[in-house]
């Protein structure tokens, strides 16, 4: 696969990031799927860097909201919270 140029890398992180498929942001950013997918999934690519750095900064805007809201009293993002903690402590063992 030709890789993406650097602004294209910036479009897969932010789509990425909206939780778009695969399929969805290779149709947004009129490349080959399965070339895409073939990037994406090389550990040593820039392609996997950008894409798993936009889920994970998701990923993370959404815990931090968890935990805010536990905080604050939600029961649910309470019970999020808890499981949240608990399967870093297993991650860690």
């Amino acid at each position: 696969m030709k890789r993406l140029s650097p602004d294209l890398l910036k479009d897969l992180e932010e789509f990425a990031s909206l939780m778009f498929s695969l399929e969805e942001i290779s149709l947004i950013l009129e490349t080959d799927l399965n070339d895409l997918s073939e990037a994406v999934h090389d550990t040593g690519s820039d392609e996997y860097k950008a894409f798993r750095k936009g889920r994970l900064q998701r990923e993370a805007e959404v815990r931090n909201s968890i935990f805010t809201l536990a905080k604050n009293g939600s029961s649910p993002a309470q019970l999020s919270a808890l499981k949240l903690i608990e399967n870093a402590k297993m991650d860690d063992v």
